[in-house]
């Protein structure tokens, strides 16, 4: 019997079960439409996320204060009062591959106009942020080098901020009460002089439900202190960055003699980060989803085998009439994996359906708050070809026992079977 017929003769054996064949390939649809589905809105995910931090610049570097750690390690807390201005000016004077500084405080506070108020977090910044962030005023202007010196009573809103406040009406112009939402009695009066373009979610950060106020504004008259919280810092370009890195660290080690003291992180340092991350949880995701394989393999070589005790009679005389050993293997393996490739096929479909509905919905699966929720869904061909080709590899697994057990039948034995 050559390889055609053996193949038509699978066919025919399925076909002649139609109900059975599709009950029975029922974990593989489930579990390769998993597979996919999770891949496809993680990566889609990633994708968004990885393009929300890239929009901040690839020449962006963060300085932080580090953290201080309890016995054995147990309790975390950051510090407070580390950095003043004067890091931040040493900084810029020393580093010669870094172009500009921004010192950051911030505070959540309540920001009321009329009878509506939310609460955000207010940056206390200074004018170079705009560039910095690559973050810019869409409607007035931002902060400028005279609201610093004259500690001026200016505040530039976040699009959300400024719905939330005003609705359609255009803000700039317009007085806003601001206190902290642990103080009402402190309060402070703040003219509206610019909106921000939307921004959207970058990891858990909004950037549109932000407010920026003059940096000493907000350390004179609101928090009065001289520390800050953190620095932006650009390096000059893309090339200059690894030397940046080492200067700022050479230049607050020099100063605070520990480097525990401070954290210096650079954007492609959080893109390496988030990209293992999120690897790691794909995986874990997709090995989860593995498992409906799993049973769904158990499943088919399960049927297999009852197909196999039900065709005894048809195994005797089809080695009667002169098919070989190999023969019958080879048609139950094709049977095997022509259910498995068949539920496949039916799996890619449900999970491209699937991720594009819950993506639709807004469903998002890795744990990075609102951005992670993916505009779009990824869909790599690797995907779908190792889609079939566990599915192959799981018909091919579980159909080898029953297989080579119908290819080992005596034939006389087959034949007198009722």
């Amino acid at each position: 019997m050559d390889i055609r017929e053996t193949f038509r003769s699978a066919l025919d054996g399925l076909s002649a079960n139609k109900m059975r064949s599709l009950l029975s390939i029922l974990g593989i649809v489930i579990g390769i439409a998993a597979v996919v589905a999770i891949v496809a809105i993680t990566q889609g995910s990633q994708k968004r996320v990885l393009e929300n931090i890239r929009s901040l610049g690839t020449n962006l570097i963060t300085v932080s204060p580090g953290t201080i750690r309890g016995a054995a390690g147990r309790r975390v807390r950051g510090r407070i009062n580390v950095f003043t201005r004067k890091d931040g000016e040493l900084i810029l004077k020393k580093a010669q591959a870094v172009a500009q500084v921004v010192p950051v405080v911030r505070r959540n506070l309540l920001l009321k106009h009329e009878d509506k108020n939310t609460e955000i977090t207010v940056y206390g910044v200074t004018p170079p942020y705009e560039d910095v962030l690559n973050f810019h005023v869409q409607v007035g202007r931002f902060i400028t080098k005279e609201d610093l010196e004259t500690f001026g009573t200016v505040i530039v809103l976040g699009q959300q901020v400024a719905k939330d406040l005003f609705g359609d009406e255009n803000p700039v112009g317009k007085d806003i009460m601001v206190n902290p939402a642990n103080n009402p009695l402190q309060k402070h009066k703040f003219t509206v002089v610019g909106v921000m373009e939307p921004k959207g979610q970058v990891m858990f950060l909004n950037f549109d439900n932000q407010a920026f106020v003059p940096l000493t504004t907000a350390q004179k008259r609101i928090l009065n202190t001289k520390y800050v919280n953190s620095f932006y810092i650009q390096a000059k370009d893309e090339k200059s960055m690894d030397d940046a890195l080492e200067q700022i660290d050479a230049i607050l080690y020099q100063k605070f003699q520990d480097d525990s003291k401070y954290t210096v992180l650079s954007q492609e340092e959080i893109l390496s980060t988030l990209q293992n991350i999120t690897g790691t949880f794909t995986l874990m995701l997709a090995g989860i989803a593995a498992v409906s394989l799993l049973v769904g393999g158990i499943g088919i070589m399960n049927i297999m085998l009852v197909s196999v005790t039900e065709r005894t009679r048809e195994i005797g005389i089809r080695m009667a009439v002169g098919a070989k050993r190999i023969d019958i293997l080879l048609q139950f393996l094709w049977e095997s994996v022509f259910l498995c490739l068949i539920g496949g096929a039916i799996g890619v479909a449900v999970g491209v359906f699937g991720s594009k509905l819950l993506t639709s919905i807004g469903v998002r699966i890795m744990p990075m708050g609102p951005a992670s929720a993916p505009s779009e869904i990824v869909i790599s061909p690797g995907t779908v070809l190792l889609a079939f080709g566990f599915a192959s590899a799981v018909g091919l697994f579980f159909g080898v026992y029953p297989a080579s057990k119908a290819s080992k039948m005596d034939p006389v034995q087959a034949l007198m079977y009722e």
